[in-house]
């Protein structure tokens, strides 16, 4: 709760966006080294690459732009990438544009924009060993590119923008902490430190308060056109260029996004641990509404109208001037439902999905073994959950260890939102904005299903987000019904199958281990009569 509140109270406090001094020296040529956001820095129309060379052409300065963008890089990728551009003269993203040419060439500053992909694969543990390493290996690529590019006046470490637009999500916690991490790289290797992260949220957060359904990505992890006009006025900042910056500022950033003082609100829902013995009929939902510039008197007097199916249990300050907390009690049976609270003249309404339930941190079968499902070893991933959903059990009715520890097994509460991998999509669970999502890490969902009779119904599974690669076993009423890799890249990125739902309480559980990339996966109903979930 307090990273939640801290988070979402942040819009009204701008961070330093520069570490180390930052002087603009006229005529330069500066090269970004990144992933696939610097891609479409140039393959986009309004990528920040076009944006910035642009701004600069209107103030007449020469400086030269050069984006080196690749798909799917790390820094770990990256530093092979260099070490083979003395030799292979290698295009990424960007056509015309190769990296051994590039670098030949020299370079006044290099801007690293890079660590989406190694919290996305991840290529990282999120562990402090594994953040450890991680600092250790970026401290190496400047090395590397201060030996490659010897010429180089300034190199300027940027952390990675957003991965999904919850800013409270695991993976954004993550990347948080891969912020301070670049920071002190940055400190530690002569280099300087440009904020564009804390930029880039500070943005998403403010207009959220006045526009609730606004987005900054294109797919939660590539950045919209309104991104890119955060990302070129916080580039051209950080690099010096600072009239250049205001002028675009004033100019080129759309005013709806410059807003960060007019009154408004967030609503939020918290997800929760379980509690032991979970009652399948009943749920308390925990909604955070978060203000800006409305007055202590005006918050004291929150209206709060839910609909029929949800009942507001208690209202209480959450220890910051400008949020509450509401506990909602409603009949799962109910959801999806909506409510409205309104407070000062604004209003706000937030759609309530019925939740997911979600347990993680499981290291199953060594995934790296295998190429086929056919050839996977199954009888490796089976654990106590398995055993007793296959004897006809309901998971969160039993008590498990968690995993590596002698402690009870947390269940977590998943609401689908519209900011996370999935979007609006009701079916969607998104794992890693609660998990590591380590590769070969293994998660345990849990979905309740109500149908009025027996009856057939098509099970519809997805792979959720643009990226990612999951193995499934699912179980239905204690039966497996599926076992299969769902991947845009692997084998296929959705399945369906056919299933028999019977009277009353259906249990669906799904053993989902993550290999790469996004960790989303859907479970849909289709073609049953007067389901409820």
């Amino acid at each position: 709760m307090k990273t939640l509140l801290k988070t979402l109270c942040s819009a009204a406090v701008s961070a330093a966006l520069l570490v180390g001094s930052a002087v603009s020296f006229g005529a330069e040529r500066i090269v970004v080294v990144g992933d696939s956001i610097t891609g479409h820095s140039m393959n986009l129309p309004y990528g920040f690459t076009h944006e910035i060379r642009a701004a600069l052409a209107d103030a007449h300065n020469d400086a030269e732009f050069v984006p080196l963008g690749g798909s799917g890089q790390t820094i770990f990728s990256w530093r092979n990438i260099i070490a083979n551009s003395y030799e292979n003269n290698q295009r990424l993203d960007i056509n015309g544009i190769f990296v051994k040419d590039e670098f030949d060439k020299g370079a006044d500053v290099i801007l690293v924009h890079l660590g989406m992909n190694d919290a996305l694969q991840p290529s990282v543990k999120s562990d402090e060993e594994g953040f450890a390493s991680w600092k250790a290996e970026y401290g190496k690529l400047v090395a590397d590119l201060r030996k490659r590019v010897p010429n180089v006046k300034r190199i300027i470490l940027t952390p990675p923008t957003m991965l999904t637009e919850e800013a409270y999500s695991f993976k954004n916690e993550m990347m948080d902490r891969f912020a301070k991490i670049i920071q002190e790289v940055a400190k530690e290797t002569n280099c300087e430190f440009v904020n564009t992260r804390d930029e880039f949220k500070r943005f998403v957060e403010s207009v959220r308060f006045t526009k609730p359904d606004f987005r900054f990505t294109l797919d939660f992890v590539h950045p919209n056109q309104y991104g890119h006009q955060v990302m070129s006025w916080s580039f051209l900042k950080g690099l010096g260029f600072n009239e250049i910056a205001d002028k675009y500022y004033e100019t080129k950033i759309d005013p709806e996004i410059r807003d960060f003082d007019s009154p408004g609100m967030i609503l939020s829902i918290y997800g929760a641990t379980v509690p032991a013995k979970y009652d399948v009929n009943h749920i308390d939902v925990r909604v955070v509404a978060t203000t800006r510039n409305i007055p202590n008197a005006e918050v004291d007097k929150f209206e709060i109208k839910p609909n029929g199916a949800l009942t507001v249990e208690s209202v209480e300050k959450t220890g910051s001037s400008d949020g509450v907390l509401i506990t909602l009690s409603c009949s799962t049976q109910a959801l999806p439902a909506t409510i409205d609270v309104s407070v000062g003249g604004i209003e706000r309404s937030l759609l309530v999905n019925a939740p997911y339930f979600v347990a993680t941190g499981f290291t199953l079968a060594d995934g790296a073994t295998f190429t086929k499902p056919e050839d996977y070893p199954r009888e490796k991933a089976i654990t106590e959950i398995d055993k007793a959903v296959l004897a006809g059990k309901d998971p969160l009715q039993e008590t498990f260890t968690a995993p590596g520890s002698d402690k009870p097994l947390d269940w977590t509460m998943y609401f689908p939102t519209q900011f996370k991998t999935g979007a609006n999509n009701p079916n969607a669970v998104d794992i890693a904005a609660i998990a590591p999502a380590n590769a070969f890490e293994g998660a345990y969902v849990v979905r309740y299903v109500r149908s009025p009779k027996a009856q057939k119904a098509t099970l519809k599974l997805n792979s959720e987000g643009f990226s990612t690669t999951a193995i499934e076993t699912i179980y239905l009423n204690g039966k497996e019904v599926y076992f299969d890799t769902l991947s845009p890249r692997h084998i296929k990125a959705e399945d369906s199958i056919e299933v028999e739902l019977k009277e009353g309480l259906n249990i669906l559980v799904s053993r989902v281990e993550h290999t790469f990339w996004q960790w989303a996966t859907s479970f849909a109903f289709e073609g049953a009569e007067g389901l409820t979930f």
